[in-house]
């Protein structure tokens, strides 16, 4: 019989495995004892291997994975918060945005301290020009909706009320820098005796004060109503007068361009167009003032109500001066049209009139006034049809 426990000199391919791994140790180059005499065999096993006498260690990727607890097993802090998640996750998924609440006790506080310290402090110290613009608005033809101004501005800030962001707790004291220039562009205005910069100078006294008393949120949202206020301010007299000439000359121009089209003979000579019948005065009332700043004030306030892409309302405002030019002239042309073929019907509509080409002039522009407004909704509508957002 043969010593089973020695077995492992005879055959070296058995392996001894360990006793803290349990990793089979392979004997590489161990020494042998054959025949009473001790050898040794580097580099090699026997080929009398045996796959059974080896245990492999357990593989990594077949380790089993520790047992998650059930539902059952579950602690309860784990099953509260899991529940509590999928309730955060539905509230963010049904309810809308919630938007801060504006405080309305602190929003009159703030606002019966802005009309009892600057409102009274505003209106003393600017008084002489409100008078002259009242004047000059009562007496000018062109500058006529200067009354109208303040309520449109009241108007516009009332139909943006629902993103009205709430009061600032805090002065924003930045204010301060408008309401300094406007006092510096006043003391200059009184001294150089320049009715138009004391004039402008209310524009930044009202910005100054609403950043001042209601902060930076509310000053960006309001500022663009605020700046409808410079369609209340009549142009300086030098520019007035200057502008006036560019235009009326552009408009006799234009006229008899649209004259000629239509088959019509004139000649434009300054502010002048000689046709076959009569020559057409373009006066200092046609020059296209009242149109422009018209039409510039309609854009203004639909740029403001539309809520646009801000290059939609680009484009509304610099194609609104265009707009009124081009008005104005065909309201010449049509003036001459009716004076050199329709007098009759004009004679007859106004019979007790001295002057006919006053007549014509004001049925011309009564007509221009519906078309240049629906022109210029129709470009509003072209913007708002052929440019939409499309989601992807």
């Amino acid at each position: 019989m043969t010593d089973k426990s020695n077995n492992h000199l005879a055959d070296p391919s058995i392996s001894e495995p360990n006793e803290e791994s349990g990793e089979p140790q392979h004997h590489f180059g161990a020494d042998l004892q054959v025949g009473g005499k001790k050898t040794q065999r580097r580099g090699s096993f026997s080929s009398s291997f045996s796959p059974r006498a080896v245990v492999l260690p357990p593989s990594p990727k077949t380790k089993e994975a520790p047992s998650e607890p059930s539902e059952a097993e579950a602690s309860p802090v784990e099953t509260e918060r899991t529940d509590q998640t999928e309730q955060v996750e539905q509230v963010e998924q049904t309810e809308p945005e919630v938007v801060a609440a504006v405080d309305p006790v602190f929003e009159s506080q703030r606002l019966f301290l802005l009309l009892a310290t600057m409102l009274p402090l505003g209106l003393f110290a600017f008084w002489p020009s409100f008078k002259l613009m009242s004047r000059e608005w009562y007496y000018n033809l062109d500058y006529g909706h200067g009354f109208f101004v303040i309520p449109l501005i009241a108007v516009f800030l009332y139909l943006r009320l629902d993103t009205y962001p709430g009061t600032q707790r805090r002065l924003a004291w930045i204010g301060l820098a408008p309401i300094l220039l406007s006092c510096g562009m006043r003391f200059y205005a009184v001294s150089q005796y320049f009715d138009a910069i004391d004039q402008w100078a209310i524009l930044f006294w009202t910005l100054g004060v609403v950043w001042l008393f209601y902060g930076n949120r509310v000053f960006y949202w309001a500022c663009p109503s605020l700046l409808f206020m410079i369609f209340m301010f009549p142009l300086p007299f030098r520019f007035e007068v200057l502008l006036r000439n560019r235009l009326q000359e552009f408009a006799a121009k234009f006229a008899a361009m649209l004259l000629t089209l239509l088959g019509e003979t004139a000649v434009p000579i300054k502010n002048t167009i000689r046709m076959s019948t009569m020559e057409l005065d373009v006066a200092a009332a046609c020059s296209g003032i009242r149109f422009l700043v018209s039409i510039m004030a309609i854009a203004f306030a639909a740029i403001l109500l539309m809520r646009r892409p801000w290059w939609q309302n680009l484009c509304v405002f610099l194609l609104a001066p265009p707009l009124a030019l081009f008005v104005n002239a065909v309201r010449i042309a049509m003036t001459g049209i009716l004076l050199t073929h329709f007098s009759d019907l004009v004679r007859w509509y106004a019979p007790k009139a001295n002057n006919i080409s006053v007549v014509a002039d004001e049925i011309s522009g009564i007509v221009m006034i519906f078309v240049a407004f629906g022109m210029f909704f129709a470009l509003t509508w072209f913007l708002g049809k052929v440019f939409q957002r499309v989601e992807i």
